[in-house]
Formats: C-alpha cells, structure tokens, sequence
C-alpha cells in the first residue's frame, strides 16, 4: 500500500537534499582553502546518504523516488558562479550554502509538521534535525573565519 501523501511530503525533502549536495559539491568547487574545499566536500557525502536514506523511505513506502532537484537550485548554483567570480571565492561559497542550508531546515520542519508523514519518515527527519544544526553553527564559524 503506498501512503501518496507522506510520499509526496519526503520528495518535497529529497528534492532539497539533492540541491544541497549539489550546492556543496558546487562550494567545493569554488573554494579557494583547502580546510573549506574538504568541508564542503564532507557535507556533499553527507547530504547524499540523508537523500539515499529518504530515497529508501519512499521506497519502502510504496512509492517513486525524485531523481533531479529542483530548477530553482540550478539557478542558485549560477548565482553562486556569478559571486564568486566578483567577491572571495571562500565567502561566496560560504553564503551560498548558508542560504541553502537555512532552505533546508525550514523545509525538514514544515514536513515534520504534516500529519500525513509516516511515523518513519517523521523519526528519519527528526534523526536529521541535529545535524543541521551543528552543520548551521560550523557554517557560522567558517563565515567568522572569512571575516
């Protein structure tokens, strides 16, 4: 039996996922120090297993996982080209996956929220909710260290 709504809720969250790894992989790239290029690149591994769990979850749910984000990232990720190329490549990068990670905890909370989400997919998300707090104080720190 699949439960379309919480499916629906956590492609919502998958779809996020994939944009942060994607926006990660992206700082990395365009990070001039090498402690922010090998952090950004350990958040991109991270976000990858948070999506391939969520991805599990949906499956074993009965449903499709999403396979792409979403076009709004692929925007952001330009953006992010564009500000590196007229400001510190470190600080671009920074503030690119500050707003991304901001995007992100707001989204897990509003699905945490619906009630239609399956009682594993709430402690699944939930399970993810430290992280990217700790992930939001160290991105601080980092914006501190450019400062």
């Amino acid at each position: 039996m699949t439960n379309n709504a919480s499916t629906d809720i956590l492609n919502d969250v998958l779809e996020t996922l994939i944009d942060s790894t994607h926006g990660y992989e992206k700082a990395a790239e365009i990070a001039d120090r090498t402690t922010f290029k090998n952090f950004f690149s350990r958040r991109a591994a991270s976000r990858r297993a948070m999506a391939a769990a969520v991805r599990e979850e949906i499956v074993k749910s009965g449903g499709t996982p999403e396979s792409d984000g979403t076009i709004l990232a692929s925007a952001h990720r330009v953006f992010m080209n564009l500000s590196a190329a007229v400001q510190d490549n470190d600080e671009a990068a920074i503030e690119a996956v500050e707003t991304g990670e901001e995007y992100l905890r707001k989204k897990l909370e509003k699905a945490l929220t619906q009630d239609d989400l399956s009682v594993s997919a709430k402690t699944l998300l939930r399970n993810y909710q430290g992280e990217l707090r700790a992930d939001g104080r160290l991105i601080d720190h980092l914006e501190d260290a450019t400062s």
